[in-house]
């Protein structure tokens, strides 16, 4: 019996990500949050935006307004394009600035838990 074909892509690219979670969590730290908290949105130091666009990979947490510009909640972004938002915790911001700091923390945590 023939053994599987492994795909070398796949290999490659779990290989590729595991290093690059390995220098994100290296990049974390209090300064780094600190930074993020003071300033959410904006231009940032070039570790801020190594992580920022991190965490912008799949499967990725959104901000989601119940009130246009008044309430937001955390979301994951749904698989489905059709589906509808779906919040995952009760938590609704009413500044914008502390729902993106609120998500960025979410953000980390998972980071660090992996």
């Amino acid at each position: 019996m023939k053994p599987a074909a492994v795909d070398k892509q796949l290999q490659t690219y779990a290989l590729f990500h595991a290093q690059l979670k390995a220098e994100m969590k290296a990049l974390i730290g209090p300064e780094l949050i600190d930074e993020h908290r003071r300033k959410p949105l904006g231009r940032h130091s070039d570790a801020l935006e190594r992580v920022l666009n991190f965490f912008r990979r799949p499967p990725a947490y959104a901000l989601y307004s119940r009130v246009a510009f008044r309430e937001w909640q955390i979301i994951r972004l749904p698989i489905d394009p059709t589906a509808p938002p779906t919040p995952i915790e009760d938590t609704v911001y009413r500044s914008e600035n502390d729902a993106y700091h609120a998500l960025f923390l979410r953000n980390v945590d998972d980071l660090m838990a992996s």
